[in-house]
């Protein structure tokens, strides 16, 4: 994307902002944009949204003045956008045309997030089902370093990777994130740490942030919930013994998780990311305003983190 004056005012206005959210983590919200979800989260007493990449809001969808409304109805709502989630692009695609392009999506995607004011860009780790783990680490680990690193060094960005465990989301545990991160000098490189993925794989959530603690630049708040009259009947090669919960609903040792953080000194989003269907309906993320049900939960669940995160000074 061509520099503009209002790109350079960006700039500027993101390191201000950046110097003056240094030392806390944020209260987020992961969802897709519109100006009525970003009004919601406003009024629900979240300071930032993580917005997710779609085919309507993407780096090849927004023009200039697409991203001056965006930018100006975030600010009418009270929030923030602090970072965007390009989640489903295969940095190490088998196929080695559509690695390129999705290469070359996700380095617009991080100018995109650039141009937004953001401090941090989700995405996965992509994998190659079938091949061996070092071939897998040895593909993703050149891309970070020949391609994303120089650029997320140049925006002074932070880029890293969601643990959803998935065959094209191949360094999902703590020896595989470990494989990588020690051949990633950049420290513009780190990990987007979702605790609810670890607990269904009987890691626990504490130690591998705190073993990590200092290359975690994105953080997923969601739980998850161990069914155990289930788990005793079809074990865990079974089904239905485990659920995504919001915060507080599961088993993450949440106090214990957020002393953490905050040891870490982590300033980033504490993004909620709601896939409870206990405040939830069918349809209720469809349309541009989320269900009543569905608000609830997102309600429900910043009133709980809340209680664990140090308040803003205004």
């Amino acid at each position: 994307m061509a520099a503009t004056a209002a790109g350079s005012r960006l700039s500027a206005q993101t390191a201000s902002a950046k110097n003056r959210d240094e030392g806390y983590p944020k209260l987020s919200m992961i969802t897709r944009y519109s100006p009525q979800r970003l009004a919601f989260a406003g009024k629900a007493g979240y300071e930032c949204v993580e917005i997710v990449i779609s085919d309507a809001f993407g780096p090849q969808k927004l023009s200039d003045s697409d991203i001056e409304k965006v930018l100006a109805t975030a600010k009418q709502a009270g929030v923030r956008i602090l970072s965007i989630e390009a989640g489903w692009i295969n940095h190490i695609d088998k196929d080695q045309r559509k690695r390129r392009e999705n290469n070359a999506e996700f380095l617009r995607c991080l100018e995109l997030g650039h141009r937004l004011g953001c401090t941090f860009v989700g995405t996965l780790s992509g994998g190659m089902p079938g091949a061996p783990l070092d071939e897998q680490v040895k593909a993703f680990v050149d891309v970070l370093n020949e391609q994303y690193a120089p650029v997320c060094e140049k925006l002074n960005l932070r880029m890293g990777w969601e643990n959803y465990p998935h065959e094209e989301n191949f360094a999902t545990v703590p020896a595989t994130w470990k494989k990588v991160l020690d051949r990633v000098p950049s420290k513009q490189v780190g990990l987007e740490f979702d605790p609810s993925h670890l607990v269904r794989q009987f890691i626990d959530p504490v130690k591998a942030a705190w073993d990590f603690r200092d290359r975690i630049y994105g953080f997923h708040a969601k739980d998850t919930e161990i069914i155990q009259p289930v788990l005793q009947q079809v074990g865990i090669h079974g089904n239905h013994w485990w659920r995504y919960r919001i915060p507080g609903q599961g088993s993450v040792a949440w106090p214990k998780l957020f002393n953490v953080l905050l040891e870490a000194r982590y300033d980033g989003a504490v993004s909620v990311e709601h896939e409870d269907d206990f405040y939830d309906e069918p349809g209720g993320d469809k349309n541009d305003e989320l269900a009543a049900s569905r608000k609830r939960g997102f309600v429900l669940a910043a009133n709980f983190i809340r209680q664990y995160l140090p308040a803003p000074v205004r």
